[in-house]
């Protein structure tokens, strides 16, 4: 083998070194892009997430006798359960009706009070004559008497509200 040989052997082998060395660079530069590009999206999307203002119930009402009603930023939300003895496993059938308002999506989110019992959220559909309707099922849960909250949450044009009907089951 002649020196040139060797020579031209050297320096393949050092612009190969040179060539990975490149490669890691870029690899690493975009990883590095990847991440902050990351990082921007979800902060845009969180900025795009509703934030509900909590309504503090005013009066008892029991939706096991009929529909509430409570006051919300000038206008009020009444909430309906069908049917009315709210059995559990069985469908439920959530009616929401906002007056005064300028909602543009409902959604009831229900959430055992004196037992975790998952998560229960449930988007409500506009109905054609006014107001939202919606199906969900409760859980059994290992205490006879379960007290809940069905949280009706409004998005409106600038805000979001969450207004609290509590209510309670009983299994048989």
């Amino acid at each position: 083998m002649s020196d040139f040989e060797d020579d031209d052997q050297h320096e393949a082998t050092r612009r190969q070194r040179g060539d990975a060395k490149v490669r890691d660079a870029l690899t690493l530069l975009g990883l590095v892009l990847l991440a902050v590009a990351a990082y921007f999206a979800a902060r845009h999307w969180q900025a795009d997430q509703v934030s509900y203002a909590r309504v503090e119930p005013l009066d008892a009402c029991d939706l096991r006798t009929g529909p509430c009603r409570q006051p919300v930023d000038g206008g009020s939300v009444t909430l309906g359960i069908q049917p009315l003895d709210i059995p559990l496993m069985q469908p439920l059938r959530l009616t929401v009706v906002a007056e005064g308002l300028t909602e543009r999506a409902v959604q009831v989110e229900i959430r055992g009070l004196n037992m975790a019992m998952g998560l229960n959220r449930t988007p409500l559909t506009r109905m054609p004559g006014g107001g939202w309707q919606g199906e969900t099922i409760l859980p059994i849960c290992s205490q006879r008497r379960m007290r809940w909250e069905a949280a009706v949450r409004l998005d409106t044009a600038g805000q979001g509200f969450e207004i609290p009907f509590p209510f309670q089951t009983f299994r048989p």
